[in-house]
């Protein structure tokens, strides 16, 4: 259930994601995604920590198959005990080999559990290309920074570009206004 919950929260990432694209501010949403994208390398860590659980139900997965192994064991010593119902000590054995089954039982819950961890594993995995591209993301976003000041100077400068210009033809109106008014003189 956990699993199809994240699976359902990628789809909407990869909704937001689409209407993103057709958006002109992408880089202020690339931003918050990367974000987003921060906090499934949290989620990342926490199933590190579960997939070292994983590895401990795998060694408890060893110790029940030896206790299926003490388990047939149990089942001959209980017919043993029906036959002939005199030694006390096979009784006890049999006993003790029941709590046995039950702790096997248990054990196969655990395994249960352990190829459930697996599953959260592969996600672990995907949440590790997510803290990829979330990297990437925070460059693109570096160098869209850097653009928007270049586009700013651009826009400075052709402003500077056109006063220059301006400045150029009021210096030669000058010129004329000059020569005008030493013709006038003469």
């Amino acid at each position: 259930l956990k699993l199809s919950l994240m699976l359902t929260e990628l789809l909407k990432l990869s909704l937001i994601l689409t209407e993103l694209l057709k958006l002109p501010l992408i880089d202020t949403e690339l931003l918050r995604l990367s974000l987003m994208l921060t906090e499934s390398l949290k989620l990342s860590l926490m199933l590190t920590e579960l997939l070292k659980l994983s590895l401990m139900l795998t060694e408890l997965l060893k110790l029940s198959l030896i206790l299926t192994e003490l388990l047939k064991l149990s089942l001959i010593l209980t017919e043993l005990d029906k036959l002939s119902l005199i030694d006390t000590e096979l009784l006890r054995l049999s006993l003790i080999d029941t709590e046995l089954l039950k702790l096997s039982l248990m054990l196969t819950e655990l395994d249960k559990l352990s190829l459930m961890l697996t599953e959260l594993l592969k996600l672990s995995l995907i949440d590790t290309e997510l803290l990829k591209l979330s990297l990437m993301l925070t460059e693109l976003l570096k160098l869209s920074l850097i653009d928007t000041e270049l586009l700013k100077l651009s826009l400075m400068l052709t402003e500077l570009l056109r006063l220059s210009l301006m400045l150029t033809e009021l210096l030669k109106l000058s010129l004329m206004l000059t020569e005008l008014l030493k013709l006038s003189l003469i």
